[in-house]
């Protein structure tokens, strides 16, 4: 959408909260959309991110199924209307983290002090835990996977295996059985599973690894989809 100011004062104008009217942060005046703007902004509510993204995959059939289709939306959500990692994981962090499994800084974080030793003896001196997911109901801290602020770790019995941000290339889709979950660069030992139910909070895990990705490397290569 093209920048508009505000004829009243020459602000910025918003899109506002409910993608009807554009309104001024500064005066409060509010105007409609016309209907070339609104067009503008359901195809780009609908679309991966192409300043992030290379799609090559036809999502259609996927979007279909509840979960996978919610967790690509989420994506597309965090990406289009959030916009920064600070904002993703602000968002996850109010309403998207929650059941027994998953886990934060102040969120289930018994979770993460059962297994603290394991996780700070592979941490770099500067990275933060962002999530915590533990991969089962009989895995117990033996199976989970840990989002920091650089990378996705992977944890398997006495394993651990990572994918920077920074390195991601390619996620592949795989949703079997409508279980969402993305492979980073075709390896299939680093995966972002699965992370609950709705599929939400694996979509914003997914926006939110790409968006630090690109903040770190601003004029890195898009990722590809697939």
């Amino acid at each position: 959408m093209e920048s508009r100011k505000c004829p009243n004062c020459n602000a910025q104008l918003e899109l506002s909260r409910s993608k009807t009217t554009l309104e001024c942060p500064y005066c409060g005046s509010k105007f409609d959309i016309d209907a070339e703007v609104k067009e503008k902004i359901a195809k780009k509510s609908n679309d991966f991110d192409e300043n992030i993204f290379i799609v090559e995959r036809d999502f259609s059939a996927s979007r279909q199924k509840k979960q996978t289709g919610r967790c690509i939306d989420t994506i597309i959500y965090c990406l289009n209307e959030l916009g920064t990692s600070e904002s993703v994981e602000n968002y996850m962090r109010k309403g998207l983290i929650s059941g027994s499994d998953t886990a934060a800084e102040g969120i289930n974080e018994s979770l993460i002090n059962n297994v603290r030793t394991r996780i700070n003896n592979e941490l770099e001196a500067d990275e933060r835990i962002i999530l915590y997911k533990d991969m089962g109901i009989f895995s117990k801290g033996k199976e989970f996977t840990v989002i920091t602020d650089k990378r996705c770790m992977f944890f398997t019995k006495k394993k651990c295996t990572s994918a920077y941000h920074k390195d991601i290339t390619t996620l592949r889709l795989s949703d079997d059985g409508d279980c969402p979950a993305w492979y980073i660069n075709a390896d299939l030992d680093k995966r972002i599973p699965a992370m609950e139910t709705s599929g939400q909070l694996t979509g914003a895990t997914v926006a939110l690894a790409c968006l630090i990705s690109f903040e770190q490397q601003p004029e890195r290569e898009r990722i590809r989809l697939i």
